[in-house]
Parts: structure tokens; C-alpha cells; sequence
């Protein structure tokens, strides 16, 4: 048997990268994110012309990752113009895309890997704003956007160890995620938000955020109670672990006039319906078009360009679309998944029931795995010295004044037998 001798400082290394790894933090991934923040902070402070969107090719970059390295960044930053908004510039969202496409050996979806982040930072403002002004928002509070930069960098190295996995996963984030539906209606609003925010997307890369913004701020362990219960992510998820059933009913009888106003604008008679009524409605519209919006997601990932255009041309298909039509099996994926995504259908409140104890469930566990960031600390300080939407309420503004109001469907488009 061979001994191997190390020193203490390199035990402590290897302790530190085991705990990391098992908190799940990647080795590196915090000074990757703060090399990510120097690298776009450049970017920004070079911006002179005023466009609405600016495309970046940053290639002198090394940005490790546990056994991984990111050595280029596609850089998009898009400036929203919001008319009739007269405040600041704010950062709306920053979002990592990746490359993915249906494999129909394995029926399921295949990521890509590459060793580029593909990285997106949406800004949202009034037609006054400067250049100057991107530069000075993305760096007005660094240790906030360095967090949200090593968020996204979690998001990269997710997607780079998961080769293979089912596109359902990916549709149900993507409609929590796109900011198209809103109903005029505060806890619904709500109800969505939390609903994205605790996405297993989202939470893989929490603890990540967290433990950047701890060891920006040189948080030890003495420090730790008391900031982690005051950090932004563990405030939000006490919420969403609070938002039951009973206050989403209670919530909506309080905001009934919302409520008329969203069934009068869908022409729907209220007349003599009743509140229970009139809530049991509006929470089946809003089931209805989270399972429409699913589908949709899906189809435009799953279907080839020959497919979808077979699938338009409807009675004609059989005439002139031979030879370009899904196959059965693949077909077959499809009708599982809506299958899944309405098996609500008809009893639309228990979806209700069911995600509001979902909010619990995930909510205290992924509490109880952030608390494990401890282990990472020290007795001192380490050194001196965040589609992740980050303006909820102003970026879907944003979003329905581009696109859009979404219609809201009154029935089911894929109304599928059980």
C-alpha cells in the first residue's frame, strides 16, 4: 500500500472542494463569476452609441468550472424602452441560453456541449436613457450582479453534465419563465412567480448565488444566522413556504374586482355567478393557458421545420405533406406529455392544492440544503469585501409591451381523452 502525504493546507484544499461540490457549489465557480463580472463590466464601459441591442464576442476569457472551462461568451444586451416610465434604468433579466434539440433514437432531448455561455442581459428604461447608464446599473451594486453572474454560470454547468433529459422539463420551466401570461390579478401574479422561482432549474443553482454573495461579503460562521435569514433568496422562499391554499382563496375573495375585470375583458357573464364561482373560473383560465403555453413550448422544440409544417397545412396534409409527417412513436411522446400537462383537466382547483404544498415541500428542503453553505465558511473572514428574472413586476411589462397581451384561452386546445 502506497502513502501519499499531503499538508495540512492541501487537506484543508481538498476538504473545502469535496464539502463544495456536495453543498452544491462547484470548485471554482465563485472566482469564475467574479472573472465574468470584470469581463462584461469592460464590455458596458466601452459602450459609447445608443442601440437597443448590442451583440459581443468575448473570447479572451478562461472561466473554470469544476473539471470544466468556459473560454468564450456570446454577449446580448437588449435595452427595453418602456413609454410612459420615468425611472432609472434597471436590469430586468439575465438569462444563459443553451443549445438543445430532440434526439429521436434516444425520444428525448440532447444537450449540447460547448465551452461557450451564451448570456443575455435585458435592460429595462425610458427612451431618455444614456450608454453610460448600462455600465453604471450592471455595476451599481457588484456583489448583487456578481451572484446573478455565478447563477448563470451554475445554469452553463448544469446543462453541460445532464447529456440527455426529458423535453417536458425543459417546456415546464419555459412557460413559468417566458413572462406571457398575466392576468390582471395580484396573487396570481404571485403564483406564478413562486412557481418559477422554485423550478429545479432555479434550484440547482441557488446555493451557488448564495455562497457568492456570502463569500463577496466575507461572511463567517459567527456572521451566518443572521445574514442567511436576511438574504434575499431565503426571505422569498419563506414566502412561497407561506403562500397554502387557504391564502390563495382568501387572497382572491379580497380581489374580486380584479377578478370581474379579467372575466367582463373574456366576455364571460358574471351576472349571476357568485364569488366561489367566480374564483373557481379564474383559477380553470389560468390552468388552461399554463397547459397551453407548455404545449406550445413543446412543439416548437420537439417538431423538425418539415413536421410543423405538415402539422399546418391540416386537412391538406395527406395530399401534399407525404413523407414529412411525425412518426407514430414520436407522436406517441407528444400525447404523453399533454396527457401530463392536463391531467388536471376538470378538477383544475386541485392543481391548485397540490402546487401550494409543493411551494412547502421544496421550499423547506432547498432552506435546509442552502443551510448546508455553513461548511464552506470560515471561523474568519474569507476576504473582504447578483429566461433569472430579477424586476418581476417591470420586466412583464416589458414583456406585454413588445409581444403583446397574450390571449387567454377559454378552453382546452389539446382536449385529450384520459
Amino acid at each position: 500500500m502506497t502513502k501519499i502525504i499531503i499538508t495540512e493546507s492541501q487537506f484543508n484544499n481538498l476538504t473545502r472542494s469535496l464539502v463544495s461540490e456536495a453543498v452544491g457549489v462547484p470548485e471554482y465557480i465563485l472566482e469564475s463569476g467574479e472573472k465574468l463580472y470584470q469581463s462584461v463590466s469592460k464590455v458596458l464601459k466601452n459602450i459609447n452609441d445608443k442601440e437597443t441591442n448590442y451583440e459581443f464576442d468575448i473570447d479572451d476569457v478562461e472561466l473554470p468550472i469544476s473539471d470544466i472551462i468556459v473560454d468564450n461568451i456570446n454577449l446580448s444586451i437588449v435595452v427595453e424602452e418602456i413609454d410612459g416610465y420615468n425611472g432609472p434604468v434597471l436590469i430586468g433579466a439575465m438569462g444563459s441560453g443553451e443549445r438543445h434539440h430532440f434526439d429521436e433514437g434516444l425520444m428525448m432531448q440532447v444537450n449540447e456541449k460547448t465551452k461557450t455561455l451564451i448570456l443575455s442581459i435585458t435592460y429595462l428604461a425610458s427612451p431618455e436613457w444614456e450608454p453610460e447608464d448600462l455600465y453604471d446599473v450592471f455595476t451599481k451594486d457588484k456583489i448583487h450582479t456578481t451572484s446573478v453572474l455565478s447563477h448563470e454560470l451554475m445554469h452553463k454547468f448544469s446543462h453541460f453534465k445532464k447529456p440527455y433529459e426529458l423535453m417536458g422539463g425543459t417546456s415546464d420551466y419555459g412557460a413559468y419563465s417566458s413572462g406571457s401570461m398575466q392576468f390582471g390579478i395580484s396573487v396570481i401574479n404571485d403564483f406564478m412567480k413562486y412557481s418559477y422561482y422554485i423550478q429545479i432549474a432555479e434550484n440547482l443553482v441557488r446555493p451557488t448565488e448564495l455562497a457568492s454573495r456570502m463569500v463577496q461579503k466575507g461572511i463567517t460562521k459567527d456572521q451566518f444566522y443572521d445574514f442567511f435569514n436576511s438574504d434575499e433568496i431565503i426571505v422569498e422562499l419563506k414566502n412561497i413556504k407561506n403562500f397554502t391554499y387557504e391564502y390563495l382563496i382568501e387572497s382572491l375573495n379580497d380581489q374580486m374586482d380584479q377578478i370581474d375585470d379579467l372575466l367582463m375583458h373574456l366576455d364571460i357573464d358574471i351576472t349571476d355567478m357568485s364569488d366561489d364561482e367566480k374564483i373557481k373560473e379564474t383559477l380553470r383560465l389560468v390552468y388552461v393557458n399554463l397547459a397551453s403555453t407548455k404545449v406550445e413550448i413543446f412543439d416548437r422544440m420537439f417538431y423538425t421545420t418539415q413536421e410543423k409544417i405538415f402539422r399546418e397545412l391540416g386537412p391538406l396534409a395527406g395530399l401534399f405533406g407525404r413523407g414529412m409527417e411525425p412518426s407514430e412513436e414520436k407522436e406517441n411522446v407528444r400525447n404523453n406529455y399533454i396527457n401530463y400537462v392536463i391531467k388536471y383537466q376538470n378538477r383544475e382547483i386541485d392543481f391548485f392544492k397540490d402546487e401550494c404544498d409543493r411551494f412547502n415541500y421544496v421550499s423547506t428542503k432547498l432552506i435546509k440544503r442552502l443551510s448546508k453553505i455553513y461548511s464552506l465558511l470560515s471561523e474568519s473572514k474569507i476576504q473582504e469585501e447578483e429566461n433569472c428574472i430579477i424586476n418581476w413586476d417591470l420586466y412583464h411589462e416589458m414583456m406585454e409591451k413588445k409581444y403583446g397581451k397574450r390571449k387567454i384561452e377559454t378552453n382546452y386546445k389539446y382536449p385529450f381523452k384520459k
